[in-house]
């Protein structure tokens, strides 16, 4: 199954939370224990750095409840 967007489409911008609990832009994508996310319209997780995807679970909900997307069966 895959999330897809249906009357809008949103930015997800990944974190990775450091040991010190500041949080670096993960644009390189490089391997990370503890993760945060932020959406374009202000929402972001608080799981305090989770794995990735405990996070995903987050954003996924996030999408579905407040910006109208669905589930379509992957191709």
């Amino acid at each position: 199954m895959k999330l897809v967007a249906t009357t809008e489409t949103v930015k997800i911008q990944w974190f990775a939370v450091m040991h010190d609990g500041s949080k670096i832009r993960n644009n390189k994508g490089f391997i990370s224990n503890a993760w945060e996310a932020k959406c374009s319209c202000g929402w972001e997780s608080k799981t305090g750095g989770a794995i990735k995807s405990a996070v995903v679970v987050d954003v996924d909900a996030h999408k579905y409840a407040e910006h109208n997307y669905t589930w379509r069966a992957s191709n």
